[in-house]
């Protein structure tokens, strides 16, 4: 009986704060509080997980020779490889912060939060559970800088320094170990959400590769939706991003009509063909592939003065690896440092998903095609006329906003059944390489409506 009252109480909470996150996250918070349930108690490590990283040499080549490991970068590529196949986001990395070579714990917090359907809830939870252990090892780090060790959680340390071949000074300890509790991060496991991103971009796939083959970019490059979003039209950040490569606002209208009634940024098809515009712009500037992709989260500007630093400092060829080591910038943070290894270690996650993920992924076939309309009409008329067994015609036009809307002459719409050419105009995935997806209109500019 006790139980039901407790589900009933958390359905209350639930309905009356949907609209709140914030709030969801203090009810719930605050019940598991009342119950005094210790998470920190029932955190706990985990090892001899299977190791993928063997997938990481290529052994099949199914990865280009562009997108090859270097060697200064394998431990970052291998903890984000590790973080993509190994862990689900149940569980939780410690490491440090610079040496990603330096893993402390891996927590698993599967008992705490097998029972919490809410995501959001769920990671609240987790993370206050993970604030009380990463307390714990602040506090050991603190001891050892005194020459003290007697907790389980300082003998993991020097473990982990162990492991990754760091040594400890001699002179300078305390300074030492005092930076190192000052550089503790937590990463959540993301193998849940590659696997989710599979599934996103099911009933896609045959037209993302076409556009892949009109650009002559290298397929590989998916990766970058993938670290952006797990390929998920209906992504949102907080600061604005939005659909499955995460345009903000003002580089997406450089590609796509952004307005009341249209956001293509939400569109597989039409975000894809311009992530693919920016990303092949990024090359031109760039000269080579790891620069061009860290650009996609970095900006152009960026990199290239951090280019011309090192240039300035002997670097005849500067790459990712150098920018990370002898670049300094405010924005020049971890997860720009980090963006190139994530983007590696997904172009192998993703070579091997068969593999790595035990099960065996055949995408739906079904190319769409591209029209753009004729006449000026409603939205309702124009669903009206998309019918498919193959796929949500709703889904696969996520990028028009406004069901009572009437959308002009030039809108884009996304079928896999034939439209009649009284209204609208077929247009060819190669006419995406020659115009922006915002520019497409001006192909039915001298078409009439009949």
């Amino acid at each position: 009986m006790g139980k039901l009252i407790l589900f009933f109480f958390l359905i209350n909470i639930l309905s009356v704060k949907a609209f709140n996150p914030d709030n969801i996250f203090q009810d719930d918070l605050t019940l598991f509080d009342s119950l005094n349930i210790n998470l920190s108690g029932q955190a706990h490590s985990v090892r001899d997980k299977e190791d993928f990283t063997l997938f990481l040499t290529d052994p099949s080549q199914k990865v280009s020779d562009d997108f090859a490991v270097p060697t200064a970068l394998m431990d970052r590529v291998r903890f984000w490889f590790n973080v993509y196949t190994k862990y689900t986001s149940h569980f939780s990395v410690i490491h440090d912060i610079d040496n990603l070579g330096i893993i402390y714990d891996v927590i698993d917090f599967s008992d705490v939060v097998s029972n919490i359907s809410n995501r959001n809830t769920r990671y609240a939870i987790q993370n206050k559970s993970l604030k009380s252990i990463i307390k714990e090892y602040k506090s050991s780090f603190s001891s050892l800088s005194k020459g003290k060790c007697n907790t389980e959680k300082c003998l993991r340390i020097l473990s982990a320094l162990d492991k990754a071949k760091v040594k400890i000074p001699k002179k300078g300890r305390k300074q030492f170990f005092l930076n190192l509790r000052n550089k503790v991060r937590t990463q959540t496991g993301q193998h849940d959400h590659i696997r989710q991103g599979l599934v996103n971009i099911d009933g896609y796939n045959e037209s993302i590769e076409h556009l892949f083959k009109v650009f002559d970019l290298p397929h590989e490059l998916l990766a970058v939706s993938f670290l952006e979003s797990s390929f998920n039209i209906h992504a949102e950040s907080k600061v604005g991003a939005t659909g499955p490569w995460q345009f903000m606002r003002v580089i997406g209208k450089h590609f796509m009509k952004i307005n009341r009634n249209v956001d293509q940024r939400r569109s597989a098809v039409l975000s894809t063909a311009a992530a693919l515009h920016l990303l092949k712009q990024n090359k031109k500037i760039m000269k080579t592939w790891d620069l061009a992709v860290n650009a996609y989260n970095s900006g152009t500007g960026l990199l290239r003065r951090g280019v011309k630093s090192l240039y300035k400092k002997g670097f005849k060829n500067p790459r990712v690896e150098h920018l990370i080591d002898h670049f300094q910038h405010r924005n020049w943070g971890f997860a720009a440092k980090n963006f190139y290894s994530e983007f590696l270690a997904l172009v192998y996650t993703l070579a091997y998903r068969d593999e790595i993920l035990q099960q065996k992924f055949n995408l739906k076939d079904g190319d769409l095609d591209i029209y753009l309309t004729k006449c000026k009409l409603p939205l309702v008329k124009l669903i009206s006329t998309l019918k498919s067994s193959k796929h949500n015609i709703l889904r696969v036009n996520n990028h028009l906003k406004r069901s009572r809307a009437t959308y002009p002459k030039g809108t884009v719409l996304i079928s896999d059944v034939n439209l009649t050419s009284r209204k609208y105009l077929k247009i060819p995935h190669n006419k995406l390489k020659s115009y922006y997806p915002k520019n497409l209109y001006k192909l039915v500019a001298k078409e009439r409506c009949r």
